[in-house]
């Protein structure tokens, strides 16, 4: 199948040029590129080069205003931002069939935003450190995330789809705990989130122990119980059994 550009598809430009309604979330902002995305996967994009990297660095300066006046970190914006360049960058040069893949490997947006070409690996460096600091980095972890769910695989193409399976649904549960926080009184009291402490107990340690305790206390006694009744049942039984002879009448004389 070769690309070209599907009939009802707007062009570059119109496409990534709509921001909706004044969304508040970094991934709404970016919801036209990430429809663009499923649209390269399906080998629907344009085929004129320029013109479709430029709509993508137009579409970036739009992100990063409407980003910054929704009060989006700057942090997170640098992180989806190179997050979707490496999606975009994938999606283009695993495609043999795309008209332009062999200008855009000479000259990626990866190389073009950021001046580097190793978003293979620094894609899941910049996951992990997003994820060692939690609810904080809410914002770019779901862009993150979406990434994979389009497809993005980087290292792990090689590696294998396995851990990538894993890492993308540990990734959607983690969303969905912080997701799931309600704000505490004072915030910013407590360090910040990380992986390892995600699914911390919630009770104490010595909780489960004197539940244990109290429930083989109270197995061990009705197990008691149970034994004594049943032991006096089955004595019960043998009573007409095993009997003494009874004891003959007897005389004694004593002589002076």
């Amino acid at each position: 199948m070769t690309y070209t550009s599907a009939p009802h598809m707007p062009a570059p430009a119109e496409l990534l040029s709509h921001t909706g309604n004044a969304p508040q979330r970094l991934i709404d902002l970016m919801s036209d590129g990430f429809y663009l995305l499923l649209m390269i996967q399906r080998r629907q994009a344009p085929e004129h080069h320029q013109a479709f990297s430029a709509a993508i660095k137009q579409f970036f300066t739009r992100i990063e205003n409407a980003a910054a006046t929704a009060g989006i970190a700057s942090e997170d914006i640098y992180a989806a931002k190179y997050a979707f360049c490496a999606t975009i960058d994938e999606l283009i040069l695993s495609a043999s069939d795309c008209p332009f893949r062999d200008q855009w490997e000479l000259n990626p947006m990866q190389l073009v935003m950021f001046g580097d070409q190793l978003a293979g690996d620094k894609f899941f460096t910049y996951l992990e450190d997003l994820r060692s600091k939690g609810a904080v980095r809410l914002q770019a972890l779901e862009v993150y995330h979406l990434c994979l769910l389009i497809g993005f695989q980087g290292k792990y193409r090689l590696e294998g789809s396995e851990q990538l399976g894993y890492l993308t649904a540990r990734l959607g549960e983690e969303l969905v705990f912080l997701k799931g926080k309600r704000t505490a009184f004072a915030p910013h009291w407590a360090s910040p989130d990380r992986v390892a402490h995600l699914l911390r107990r919630q009770v104490p340690l010595w909780t489960p122990a004197l539940v244990l305790g109290v429930v083989g206390a109270i197995s061990f006694t009705a197990f008691s119980l149970t034994l004594s009744t049943d032991t006096q049942a089955q004595m019960a039984l043998l009573d007409n059994v095993i009997q003494l002879p009874t004891r003959t009448a007897s005389l004694t004389i004593t002589l002076p």
